[in-house]
C-alpha cells in the first residue's frame, strides 16, 4: 500500500501517454505540412535526406544525453531545468530554466497564432486574435484539471494526426519525370545551410515529454523509451514525406506552394485536420509544459520570493495552478500584440540552449566520472560534447543575431543568481569538476621539471585568531595576487576528545572567513601538543605532493608567555629551510604619518631578490601602485659608493623591477640606521641574519625588537632560502 500511494505521488503517466506522445506531436508540427516541400524543391531528395539525417543526428545525441541523465537520477518536476539544475548547480539551471520558461510560454501563443492563420484559408473573414484567445481559454481549462486530462486530449489529436498522414500516404502517384527532384536547384539566397536552417526547427520536440517528468509514474524508464522512440518514428515518417514529395510532385509547385501536400493526398480536406491538429497539439503541449517548468523554479527559490512562493506549490494532485495562471497571461499578451516575428528566432535559441546544455551535461558527467554518476543508460562521452557543439553551431547558422540576445539574457540571468547567492540541498558535479580538474593539473604540475623561474607565492599564513590577523592576511593577500595560493593555518594546543569539536568548529570559522573575504585560499586547523610540534606538522604536512607552502608567514609576537614557543617554532622554520615572513603590522594612529614608500634593505642577494619579488608583487594591487620602491644598502666606505650603487642597479635591472637605488654610508649599527632611514615608510622589508638568530640566548629574534618597536610602518623580517633572481 505505501509502495503505490508513493507511485500515485509522484505521477499517473506511462511511457506511452507521457512522452511518446507529446514528443511525437510536437515533432510533427506545421513544418511537417507547410515547409518540407519547399526544403525538398530546393535540395533535392538527395540533400534532403541529408539535411533530415544531420538535424536528427543532433536531435538524437541530445536524447542520447537526456536519456543518460534522466536514468542517472530520481526526476523530479521541471524536466530539461531539474535535470541540468541538478548537475550544474541553480545558477547555471536558473539561468537555462528562466528564459526556457518563458521560451515555452510565448510558443503557446506562436502555436495558436499559426493555428488561426491556417483557418483563414478557409475562413479569410475570421479574426485571428478571437480564434487564438478562445483555444486558449479552452486549453486552460483542459490544462486545469491536470495532465491526465491533457494527454486524453492529445490521444485525440493523435488520431487525427494518424488520419491526416494516412491520407497522404495513400494519395501517392508518380510524376512523368520522377528523377527530376532528386539533385538540388536552390533559389536565389538559398543554400544547403538556409535550407537547414528553416527545416531543423521541425525536429526540436523532444522537450514536451521531458516537462512531464513530474507527472511520469517512472521518469527514469519512459524519458529515454519515449524520447527515442519519437524521434525515429518521426525520422521514418520525414523521410517517407520527402520520398513522397520528390516523387509525386515537380519542382516549381514544390517551391511555390505551401500547401502542396493537398494536391497528393486521398482526401485532400484532411491535410486541413493534420495541420491543425499539428499546431493544436503543440500549443497543448507548451500549456502543460511551461506551468511546470515555472513551478520547479519557485520550489527552488530561482524565482524572487514573494514570486516562488505563489507558484512553486500547487493545487490538488500538486498541480501547477497558479503557474498555469502565469503562463496564460504571457501567452495571452503574445496573442494580443500579434506581430511575434522579431522574438520568433530568439525563442527558438533558447530552446536550443537547453538543448546543448543537457548535451554539455552528460559530456561532463561522463568525463568526470564521478562515482555517483551511474546510469543504466549509458554513452560516450564524444557523442554529447558532439551534440553540444552541433546545437551551438546550428543557433549561428539559424540567426546570428537572435543567438548574440539569447546568449546574453541567459548570462543575464546567471550573473543575477549568482550574486543571490542560492544555497541548494542537493549536490551537483561542480565539485567533481574541479577535483577531475585539479587531478589533472596536479599529477602533471609534479611531472613537470621545477625551476625557480615559476617560483610562486604559496605561503603558510599562521593566523591564530584571523579577526586579529586581518592586517597581516590582507598583506598575505596581496603578495598572492592571484598568482600564488594561501593556506590559512591555526595549531590548538592540547589533547583530549573535546578539542576535536573545537577543532571542527575552529576550521568551519576559517572556511566561513576565507568566503567572506574572498581570499585565494584553504583552511587548515590542526591538534598539536605545543606550538612549536603543530608548527612543524603544518609544514610537513600542508599541500598535495610538490604543491606545498615554499613561504611561512607568522605575526611578531611581544607576549613575554608566548615568547618561548614562538622562538622555538621561528627556529624550527629556518630549520625545514622554508622561507620566512615575521610581520609587524603599523599602528592605526601612524599611518597617516607615513610615507607612500616600499623600503627593501639589501644585504645578501637570496634575501634581496626574495624582498624585492614581494615588493613587486604587492605594488601590482591597485591599493599600492602609486608606491614607490627604494632599495637600499649600507656601506662603511664613502669611496664604495658607485660601485655599490652601480652593483646594485645592475641587480635590480635583472630582477626588471621598477626601483630606485640608495646608498647608505655609516659606521653605525645597521639595524641603527635602518630605524632612521625608514621610520615612516609605509613598508619595510629587511633581511633576517641566520648567524644572529642561531647565536641568540633565548628569542632569537630580541636583536631586532628595538628595530620593530622604532619603525612606524609594517615591517617584514624576511629570511629565503633561494636566489629568484630569473
Amino acid at each position: 500500500m505505501p509502495r503505490a500511494s508513493a507511485r500515485q505521488e509522484r505521477g499517473r503517466l506511462g511511457t506511452f501517454g507521457g512522452v511518446f506522445v507529446p514528443n511525437v506531436l510536437t515533432i510533427l508540427g506545421v513544418i511537417m505540412f507547410l515547409r518540407t516541400g519547399w526544403v525538398v524543391g530546393n535540395a533535392g531528395l538527395l540533400l534532403g535526406l541529408v539535411i533530415l539525417l544531420i538535424a536528427n543526428s543532433i536531435t538524437l545525441l541530445t536524447t542520447l544525453s537526456l536519456s543518460a541523465i534522466s536514468t542517472n537520477t530520481r526526476v523530479g518536476a521541471g524536466g530539461a531545468y531539474f535535470l541540468i539544475s541538478r548537475s550544474l548547480g541553480l545558477e547555471i539551471g536558473g539561468s537555462v530554466g528562466v528564459p526556457l520558461f518563458f521560451a515555452q510560454a510565448i510558443s503557446v501563443a506562436f502555436y495558436l497564432v499559426g493555428f488561426s492563420e491556417s483557418l483563414q484559408f478557409l475562413l479569410p473573414a475570421a479574426n485571428p486574435r478571437l480564434i487564438s484567445t478562445g483555444f486558449l481559454v479552452f486549453f486552460f481549462a483542459v490544462a486545469w484539471f491536470g495532465a491526465g486530462i491533457v494527454t486524453r486530449a492529445q490521444y485525440f489529436i493523435l488520431v487525427l494526426l494518424a488520419i491526416s498522414l494516412l491520407s497522404l500516404f495513400t494519395g501517392f502517384k508518380f510524376t512523368d519525370t520522377p528523377t527530376a527532384n532528386v539533385a538540388p536547384a536552390y533559389l536565389e539566397q538559398q543554400s544547403f545551410w538556409t535550407v537547414f536552417a528553416i527545416f531543423f526547427p521541425a525536429v526540436t520536440g523532444i522537450m514536451s515529454g521531458v516537462s512531464m517528468s513530474g507527472d511520469l509514474r517512472d521518469p527514469s524508464r519512459s524519458i529515454p523509451r519515449g524520447t527515442i522512440a519519437a524521434v525515429l518514428v518521426a525520422l521514418v515518417i520525414y523521410a517517407a514525406e520527402m520520398v513522397w514529395l520528390a516523387l509525386s510532385v515537380d519542382r516549381d509547385t514544390l517551391l511555390t506552394n505551401n500547401l502542396v501536400l493537398l494536391e497528393i493526398a486521398s482526401i485532400p480536406p484532411l491535410i486541413y485536420v493534420g495541420l491543425w491538429a499539428a499546431t493544436l497539439s503543440s500549443a497543448l503541449a507548451s500549456l502543460a509544459a511551461a506551468p511546470r517548468t515555472l513551478q520547479a523554479l519557485g520550489h527552488d527559490r530561482v524565482l524572487p520570493r514573494g514570486l516562488a512562493r505563489s507558484v512553486g506549490g500547487g493545487g490538488k494532485g500538486r498541480e501547477p495552478h497558479v503557474a498555469l495562471v502565469v503562463t496564460f497571461v504571457i501567452a495571452e499578451a503574445c496573442i494580443l500584440i500579434g506581430d511575434l516575428d522579431l522574438i520568433a528566432p530568439i525563442i527558438s535559441m533558447f530552446f536550443l540552449a537547453t538543448y546543448g546544455t543537457l548535451n554539455l551535461v552528460a559530456g561532463v558527467e561522463r568525463l568526470v566520472s564521478n562515482p555517483s554518476y551511474r546510469p543504466t543508460f549509458r554513452t560516450h562521452w564524444l557523442p554529447s560534447l558532439a551534440g553540444a557543439a552541433g546545437c551551438l553551431a546550428v543557433m549561428f547558422l539559424i540567426n546570428v543575431p537572435a543567438t548574440f540576445v539569447a546568449i546574453v539574457v541567459i548570462a543575464v540571468v546567471y550573473v543575477l543568481l549568482t550574486r543571490r547567492e542560492l544555497e541548494a540541498t542537493w549536490g551537483d558535479m561542480r565539485s567533481g569538476l574541479w577535483f577531475a580538474l585539479t587531478r589533472f593539473g596536479l599529477l602533471r604540475f609534479v611531472a613537470s621539471k621545477h625551476h625557480l623561474r615559476n617560483w610562486r607565492p604559496v605561503m603558510l599564513v599562521l593566523v591564530g585568531n584571523p579577526k586579529a590577523r586581518l592586517a597581516m592576511i590582507e598583506f598575505a593577500h596581496w603578495f598572492e595576487a592571484r598568482r600564488g595560493f594561501l593556506f590559512l593555518a591555526q595549531v590548538i594546543v592540547g589533547e583530549g576528545h573535546e578539542l576535536l569539536v573545537r577543532q571542527r568548529k575552529l576550521q568551519e570559522g576559517l572556511r566561513s572567513f576565507i568566503h567572506d573575504h574572498r581570499l585565494s585560499a584553504v583552511p587548515k586547523t590542526i591538534l598539536a601538543r605545543d606550538f612549536d610540534d603543530g608548527v612543524a606538522a603544518l609544514i610537513q604536512i600542508t599541500g598535495i605532493g610538490e604543491f606545498e607552502p615554499n613561504t611561512v608567514l607568522v605575526g611578531w609576537s611581544d607576549d613575554a608567555v608566548r615568547q618561548a614557543a614562538f622562538a622555538q617554532s621561528i627556529l624550527r622554520i629556518l630549520q625545514l629551510e622554508r622561507n620566512l615572513l615575521v610581520f609587524e603590522a603599523a599602528d592605526d594612529d601612524t599611518r597617516p604619518m607615513l610615507h607612500p614608500t616600499i623600503d627593501v634593505w639589501w644585504y645578501a642577494k637570496d634575501n634581496g631578490s626574495f624582498m624585492l619579488t614581494l615588493a613587486y608583487l604587492l605594488r601590482g594591487n591597485p591599493e599600492w601602485r602609486e608606491h614607490s620602491i627604494r632599495v637600499l644598502r649600507i656601506i662603511k666606505d664613502e669611496g664604495g659608493v658607485e660601485r655599490a650603487r652601480t652593483g646594485t642597479e645592475t641587480l635590480v635591472e635583472e630582477l626588471r623591477v621598477p626601483a630606485s637605488v640608495e646608498v647608505i654610508v655609516s659606521g653605525d649599527p645597521p639595524l641603527e640606521v635602518i630605524a632612521r632611514t625608514s621610520s615612516r615608510a609605509e613598508v619595510c622589508f629587511v633581511g633576517l641574519s641566520v648567524q644572529a638568530i642561531q647565536g641568540a640566548a633565548d628569542n632569537p629574534l630580541d636583536v631586532y625588537a628595538e628595530l620593530v618597536a622604532e619603525l612606524r610602518g609594517n615591517v617584514f623580517l624576511t629570511k629565503s632560502w633561494h636566489d629568484l633572481q630569473y
